[in-house]
């Protein structure tokens, strides 16, 4: 009898090790340096996205269609999502 709450304390031990464990495996993934744009990088990516933008904000005005300041900034902020990016779980 008492084995067994020996045995439920070191399962639930070794649980919360492997908890531990994970949460660092994920913060690594984080923190680790080839996951992070350089100033360099995002900077082009933000010229490179500005420029597609202006293209379609161009072409959209070209066939008569307003785009406000509101939508412009809208479709910036959804296309400043980083759809590339899977998560590990």
């Amino acid at each position: 009898m008492e084995n067994d709450t020996l045995h439920d304390r070191l399962q639930a031990l070794g649980q919360k090790i492997h908890n531990a464990e994970e949460k660092l495996r994920e913060q690594a993934h984080w923190h680790h340096d080839s996951a992070h744009l350089t100033a360099k990088e995002l900077k082009e990516r933000y010229a490179r996205l500005q420029a597609r933008l202006n293209g379609e904000f161009a072409d959209a005005e070209a066939h008569g269609r307003h785009v406000s300041d509101l939508e412009r900034s809208v479709q910036q902020w959804v296309e400043s999502f980083d759809t590339a990016y899977v998560s590990p779980n």
